[in-house]
């Protein structure tokens, strides 16, 4: 990449692209974004947002342009702003503000081209707030607030249209409630409880309509365990564990169905290199290729061909500007 990078977020463009978008260079907040061209293997600058940030949400919206909000400018200073690229014109335009500051929060795509914001953090206390963001308006509104507070959680788009947001944190207790937003009514309605309460994990649909969670800080320990919850049963279950503990880490569904986790960091703080790919039929986690180096609160990004193109992170003290790609077929 042109700048070393952690805590950013790379999001793929529809024209194959990946957007690659602000973080942290040591303890510099960052402004930059660029783009990663697969065709000539290069980055390449695309314009400077309106404000530094780190520990943002991107998420594409249904016409091809990226929703980048919320995150940090500063240590302890949450923002409320958001901006959106058009690839289209590689420019950055300021929109709407949401409810409240936010970091540690999560986003979702709507079926309806509109995009969910949930919880988070404001620097005084975790939010149960939900921001909806309307592209055509560029205006973010009100909804139905979680029935809990909760930051350092997920948030899944189902198949149905609906949202799925687990666990996290509330307060200064990690969680094990589930809830799903359901778009239409605007309304909340809680799952079955997870088996542990965890937070900083990972998260992704399965073929079946289910979400598999995975990792992250259960009590004080970082853990491999992970859980299923099905949308027949509206319930979570136990599934195989992780190969190493892990958070800070990413995830990824990949074409064929499975799910890819990579990086992080492991319970006795080292920066993981690994990377596990999980076998929803099977439900097994087999050890893929390690990456080339060791990457915590890196961005990956799926690329057209099916591999996945890993940017930046770092192995403190260290930030990273080298980028990689894994062909997880391989």
């Amino acid at each position: 990449m042109m700048t070393p990078r952690r805590a950013h977020t790379a999001t793929t463009l529809p024209d194959g692209r990946v957007l690659v978008v602000g973080g942290l260079d040591g303890d510099s907040y960052l402004a930059t974004a660029e783009v990663y061209d697969p065709i000539a293997a290069q980055f390449v600058p695309v314009g400077t947002l309106s404000e530094a940030r780190a520990h943002h949400i991107a998420i594409r919206l249904a016409d091809g342009r990226v929703l980048v909000a919320g995150g940090e400018r500063a240590p302890g200073a949450p923002m409320d702003s958001a901006e959106v690229f058009d690839p289209a014109s590689n420019t950055w335009t300021r929109v709407g503000s949401m409810l409240a500051p936010r970091i540690d929060h999560a986003a979702a795509l709507l079926s309806d081209g509109r995009v969910l914001i949930a919880g988070g953090y404001d620097g005084a206390r975790t939010l149960a707030l939900v921001d909806v963001f309307d592209p055509a308006t560029s205006v973010f509104r009100p909804a139905a607030p979680m029935s809990a507070p909760r930051s350092e959680f997920t948030a899944t788009a189902l198949a149905d249209g609906n949202v799925l947001v687990a666990a996290g944190v509330g307060g200064s207790a990690r969680l094990a409630t589930a809830e799903i937003y359901e778009a239409k009514s605007d309304r909340w309605r809680q799952t079955g409880p997870l088996r542990a309460r965890r937070g900083a994990h990972v998260a992704a649909l399965l073929e079946d309509g289910g979400v598999l969670v995975a990792g992250g800080i259960v009590g004080i320990h970082a853990v491999a365990t992970a859980e299923r919850w099905s949308p027949v049963t509206n319930s979570w279950t136990s599934a195989a564990s992780m190969h190493e503990t892990r958070f800070n880490d990413v995830a990824l569904g990949l074409p064929d169905g499975r799910l890819l986790v990579a990086g992080g960091e492991n319970d006795n703080g080292s920066t993981l290199a690994s990377v596990e790919i999980y076998d929803p039929a099977a439900n097994t986690w087999l050890l893929a290729p390690a990456l080339g180096s060791p990457r915590s609160l890196m961005a990956a990004a799926l690329l057209d061909d099916g591999s996945v193109l890993f940017t930046g992170g770092w192995a403190p003290p260290s930030s990273w500007a080298s980028s990689e790609i894994h062909k997880p077929a391989e």
